[in-house]
This record gives C-alpha cells, structure tokens and sequence, in this order.
C-alpha cells in the first residue's frame, strides 16, 4: 500500500514539472510573438502598401474587439445556476484580476464605463447577477463588488459624467434603480445556504459602502434621497449590517416615510413570498426603541401609510400575532432594562401622542393601556377642564351644584307665594 503511495506521488511531481514547463514553453512563445507585433508595428511604414493597409485594418479590428471584450468582462456576471459558482463564469474576478489591472483596461477604453448595451450600466452590473435563464439574483455576484469603488472613481476622474461626485453611481437603470439601490438588496429564498455556497458575506457588502463614504460619494442625505434603509429592509434576507450601517450614519431614517407613507418598518414587516423569519422586523423595532424611546419608536410599530396599514398588521398577517407580540414584549423589555443608558418610555406622553395623532392606528392606544390600565385615571386631571377637575378631587360634581341651586330656587319662590296670600287676607 505504500508503495503504491509513492508510485502516486512520483507520478503527481512529474505531472507539475510537465505542467509547469509547458507554461514556460507558452510564456515564451507569447513573449516572443509580442516582440514580433511591436517591432511590426514600429516598422509598419517600411511594409508594402497592401500590407500597411491590411496592418491598419488589422489593428483596427484589434481595438474595437478588445474594448468589446473589456466591456464584457465588466459585464459577465451569469453563473450556470443560481446555486453555484459555476466554472463557465469569465467575467471580472476579484480573485484573479487586480484593481490596477482594471484600471489599466479603463483608461485605455474609457467609454466602455457608460456604454449601457445591456440595459444596465458596467457599474450595476457589478452589483447584480443573472442565472442561466437570465433571472435576475440582486447583489450576490462577490467576485465584482470589490470593483465599484474603482469604476465611481474613474468616472470622475475621466471625466465621464458632469455630476460631482459620480454620476455612474446614482444613474438608474430600466427599473429605476442605481448603484446604491443594488448594494442594499439581497437574494431573498435560502439566502443562508446561497451565500455560503457563493462565499458572500455582509462584510464585502459594508466594505464597499464604507469605501463610498470615505471617497464622499455616498452622502448622508443619500439615506433620506434614495430610501436606502427602506431598500435593506426589503426582502427575505436581512442585511443587518448595512442597516445598521445606514442607521448610525442616520437615525432619523427610521421615521423617514415614502410617498406613500411607507416606513422601513413597514418593509421589515411585509408580507413577501420569501420571507422566512421575523428577524428583520426585530432589528427594526429594537433600533426604533433605541434611538427614540420615550414615544416615537413604540408610535412607528402603529403609524398607518396612505391605506392605512401598519407595522404592526403587515407584521401579524406575516408571521402570526402571537409571534409578534413576544418579539414587541421581549424587545422592550430588553431595551429598557438594558444598561446602556436607554431613557424609559414616557407612557403617559406615548399614549396621549398617538391618542390625538390621526395617522397613529388607535391599536397604539389599546396595546399602551393594555401596559397600564391605570393610566387613565392618571390623565384624567389633565384632559378635564379646571372646574371639573376640582369638582372631580372635591368630590362635589358640577351637576350635583345645579341640583342644589334649583332646589333653593324652588324654597324661594314657595316662601313669596306664601307672604302674598297672607298680605291678601289680612
């Protein structure tokens, strides 16, 4: 048995040595053959005319095909399945291809960066992937995304869009959607076992968006501008990194509403065929509670978008409200008796907020007087007015007063009737 070992190992070592001299052997073809061009085209005015002809014809050919193929290159981003990594993907490889060999292609081709051939720009197209049947796979292709930084930059620098800092990043493609929109999103069913397969991770995706900060073509007003944070909330797989990114960058993009009233709540609660767990819901809410506990965060699970839905239904119809409501209780009861110094809720401002606020579901009032079902009888002094509230701690209610002056009213007017029948008679 050992020694078929060794017979293996021997036969493994020649098979390298075979290897690796046939890639000398073809290194040194390839150099020589590109002494040949060069010294050719240096020479190419001492060639007869039809061979000077078919030089520049040849040469012609040779640029537009190599642009064509750089293009391409940016491009390629469809894998054999949407599982794997198959090994027919060419397309650019943050693996095999350097920043500095990219930039090289790009400044000799600039206009490969805008041309949009495939109804997306070479920028989005970093950020997406297509499977064989040309389905799209949003923001999971991690040989590319390392490269986008790279194509912003050059765009600026070459001068390619009149926008400051990078058009490239903030055109839209046939859908609407730009650079920023496609980093935030993720493949949504078994996004787990995909991106253990693919290799990708939240921290490639953080990478990139960090890069865009620090070169300062990602704005903090991008946030609100875009609806970014309400773009990481969507779908089955939440990209908790990228949302808390986002939310640190900006808190008040968790009360930033769409047109349509939408909250990034309502996005981490909506119902979607991929949606496998709560876990996106949770995070919302906790940041909600976080960065605004004494009312506003309780009030976002409750506020109603423009056909009067809210968190909090989308959250029940999703996954139950029974589940929902220990994810609600369990997560304030963390916050709130955390050490991290988070302010208490305000219960009697909370409830009295959504109480006159027409755009808070009054299921916001219920769930707070549900907490406390004493507090009314708290607020009570201060909703009546000043009289009543005094009568109300004196005991003596202003009705009961009425009573007694019509009741005095009524002794006066017998006691006059009797003094003047009595004047009459005598």
């Amino acid at each position: 048995m050992m020694e078929a070992n060794i017979e293996n190992n021997e036969l493994d070592q020649h098979e390298v040595a075979a290897q690796q001299e046939q890639q000398q052997v073809t290194a040194a073809a390839t150099k020589q053959r590109d002494l040949k061009i060069g010294s050719v085209l240096e020479r190419k005015e001492k060639f007869p005319l039809r061979n000077r002809k078919k030089i520049d014809e040849l040469i012609k050919e040779f640029l537009e095909k190599l642009g064509d193929d750089i293009h391409d290159m940016l491009c390629e981003n469809t894998f054999e399945n949407s599982f794997t990594v198959a090994d027919t993907y060419d397309g650019l490889d943050s693996d095999r291809d350097t920043e500095e060999e990219v930039e090289t292609a790009i400044r000799f081709f600039p206009e490969v960066v805008v041309y949009d051939g495939h109804l997306h720009y070479p920028i989005q197209e970093l950020a997406i992937t297509r499977d064989r049947d040309g389905d799209w796979a949003w923001g999971r292709n991690r040989k590319t995304l390392s490269f986008i930084p790279l194509l912003a930059r050059l765009a600026i620098e070459l001068g390619l869009f009149e926008e400051e800092r990078g058009g490239l990043l903030l055109c839209q493609d046939i859908d609407g959607a730009n650079v920023l929109h496609l980093l935030m999103l993720s493949e949504p069913t078994m996004i787990s076992n995909r991106d253990e397969q693919l290799g990708v991770s939240e921290d490639e995706y953080l990478h990139v968006l960090i890069q865009l900060r620090k070169l300062g073509y990602v704005k903090k007003e991008d946030i609100h501008r875009y609806c970014l944070l309400h773009h990481s909330c969507k779908g089955g797989y939440f990209a908790e990194k990228r949302f808390r990114f986002l939310v640190e960058w900006d808190p008040t993009a968790l009360l930033h509403a769409t047109g349509n009233g939408w909250l990034p709540i309502h996005c981490a609660s909506e119902d979607s065929p991929n949606s496998s767990t709560i876990r996106g819901f949770k995070h919302v809410f906790e940041a909600s509670i976080r960065y605004y506990p004494r009312k506003d965060g309780i009030g976002l699970l409750f506020r109603k978008n423009d056909m009067c839905i809210t968190p909090f239904h989308l959250a029940c119809g999703n996954f139950g409200h029974e589940k929902v409501m220990e994810v609600v209780e369990d997560t304030i009861a963390h916050c709130y008796a955390s050490s991290d110094n988070t302010p208490t809720l305000n219960i009697e401002e909370a409830l009295l907020s959504a109480a006159i606020d027409e755009n808070i579901h009054l299921d916001c009032v219920y769930f707070l007087l549900r907490r406390e079902p004493d507090l009314l009888l708290k607020l009570l002094p201060q909703l009546l007015p000043s009289s009543s509230s005094s009568a109300l701690a004196s005991g003596s209610p202003n009705d009961n007063d009425d009573d007694s002056k019509s009741r005095n009213s009524s002794k006066k007017r017998k006691r006059k009737t009797t003094t003047a029948t009595s004047t009459t008679t005598t």
